[in-house]
């Protein structure tokens, strides 16, 4: 069964990507992509032993080289499609997985050119609840907390590197990140540093903060989270340790 699925998942994450992801980054990545993470896919099925609690990767992080970050971020829209597109496709053939499927974009500095890194994972069980939990933060915030390579894209722009261990976000002139929002209010968020994470805050904003669509007081930020105030997107990012396996890929842009 899971052969003929995943299958089925290729051909449509090639009929999302082809031409649109082609044109966008380079010619040939959409079927080396869809072949990759179906392969790795694969694999992570192939690790679990009980096929009726079959869990799918919900994680999915593409490194690419920062010459080539500017093209990568036109895509990130395509890449929300193809998530819903999984998220579906799991669901209707009976398999579980612990959150709607994210697509985190990184850059590499290791990588040059067209290359790129694919990895799959897993979420981390403290952080898959839809639902807003209450977060504590048990110890004085300090730079040594800040989670490695932590950014916010804001509006699909440039990433702003989060180097604070506080960082107030709203329209007042003195915020950190400053948004020319009138929906926006002078003080709307905060995010604080805790043990390699940052936990969000919302500082009793007129319009309140959403974080994958859902209302967002006190959360603690993952990868791939998308945070929504007034007219304004913030996608959260930092960097994930993995320890090396086969479910991590370099593609390279040379196609043969």
């Amino acid at each position: 069964m899971a052969s003929n699925f995943l299958k089925s998942i290729e051909d449509k994450l090639r009929y999302l990507l082809e031409e649109r992801l082609d044109r966008l980054v380079f010619p040939g990545v959409s079927s080396s992509l869809s072949y990759t993470l179906i392969d790795l896919i694969q694999k992570k099925i192939d690790e679990q032993v009980d096929e009726e609690t079959i869990q799918m990767p919900d994680l999915i992080l593409l490194k690419v080289s920062p010459d080539r970050w500017d093209a990568w971020q036109e895509s990130l829209p395509l890449f929300e499609e193809v998530s819903q597109a999984l998220a579906e496709s799991w669901t209707e053939s009976g398999y579980g997985f612990k959150t709607n499927p994210v697509i985190q974009l990184l850059q590499s500095p290791d990588l040059v050119g067209n290359k790129l890194e694919v990895n799959i994972a897993y979420t981390p069980d403290e952080i898959t609840s839809k639902q807003t939990l209450l977060q504590k933060i048990t110890r004085k915030t300090s730079s040594d907390s800040i989670p490695k390579e932590a950014c916010l894209i804001v509006n699909d722009q440039e990433p702003i590197l989060l180097s604070k261990p506080i960082i107030k976000i709203g329209r007042r002139s003195s915020s950190d990140i400053v948004l020319e929002d009138p929906m926006v209010s002078r003080d709307h968020i905060q995010l604080r540093a805790d043990n390699g994470r940052f936990i969000l805050f919302d500082l009793d904003s007129k319009g309140g903060t959403l974080v994958n669509g859902y209302p967002g007081h006190n959360v603690a930020l993952k990868p791939g989270d998308v945070i929504r105030i007034g007219n304004t997107s913030l996608i959260y990012t930092h960097h994930v340790d993995h320890p090396t396996s086969n479910t991590t890929r370099v593609i390279s842009g040379e196609l043969g």
